[in-house]
C-alpha cells in the first residue's frame, strides 16, 4: 500500500487547487435575462473605485458599490465574518480598515461570465502586530468572486485570500491571463 501524503502536501494541494476550482464555479453561471452584460471593463472600474475606497478608509464609498441587500464574505462560512446589507458592510468596513495605513492595492485582469466575475487583487499595508502593537508591513494577495446586480453594483462578494510578512512585490505576469 503506497504511503499517503502528508497533512503539508495535502493543503499544498488543495490549496493550489481551491482558487481555480471557485473560478471556474464562479464563471459557470449564465447570467439572469434582465441584467445587461457585463463586461470587464465594469469589473476593472468597480475594482479601482473599491480600491480607492480601501486606500482612503471610505466605507460609504464601499457601501456605494453594493446593492442595499449585498452579502460580503470576508472568510467564507465564517459566520462572524458574513455581513449582509449596507449597514453590516459598512460597519465591517469601519473596523477593518481603521487600522491600517499605507494601504496601496493593484488588481489583475477579470474573469467574466455573465453576471459573475472573478478578479485578483495584490495589496500591501501596515498594519499593528498582534502581540506589541507595532506597525508592520503585510501582503495580502486576493481572489474575490463577484456577482453583479448592475453593471456598477455587485450582489455578492466572496473573498479567498493569503497574507503574508512583509511588503512582497508581484511575480512577473501576476493578474494577467
Amino acid at each position: 500500500m503506497p504511503a499517503l501524503p502528508d497533512r503539508r502536501t495535502m493543503l499544498r494541494v488543495g490549496l493550489a487547487t481551491a482558487v481555480p476550482a471557485a473560478v471556474v464555479a464562479a464563471t459557470a453561471v449564465p447570467a439572469a435575462a434582465h441584467t445587461p452584460a457585463l463586461r470587464e471593463r465594469d469589473v476593472t472600474r468597480w475594482m479601482t473605485a473599491y480600491l480607492k475606497a480601501w486606500q482612503t478608509k471610505d466605507a460609504d464609498a464601499v457601501v456605494r458599490l453594493f446593492t442595499p441587500d449585498a452579502e460580503y464574505q470576508s472568510v467564507p462560512s465564517v459566520p462572524d465574518q458574513m455581513f449582509r446589507g449596507s449597514r453590516q458592510i459598512h460597519d465591517y468596513w469601519v473596523g477593518v480598515t481603521a487600522p491600517q495605513t499605507g494601504m496601496s492595492g493593484i488588481q489583475g485582469t477579470p474573469i467574466v461570465s455573465g453576471n459573475r466575475a472573478a478578479i485578483e487583487i495584490w495589496v500591501t499595508m501596515q498594519v499593528p502586530s498582534d502581540t506589541d502593537g507595532t506597525m508592520g508591513w503585510v501582503t495580502l494577495i486576493e481572489t474575490n468572486i463577484l456577482d453583479f446586480a448592475t453593471p456598477t453594483l455587485c450582489s455578492r462578494n466572496i473573498e479567498y485570500s493569503r497574507i503574508m510578512t512583509g511588503k512582497i512585490a508581484p511575480p512577473a505576469g501576476w493578474g494577467r491571463r
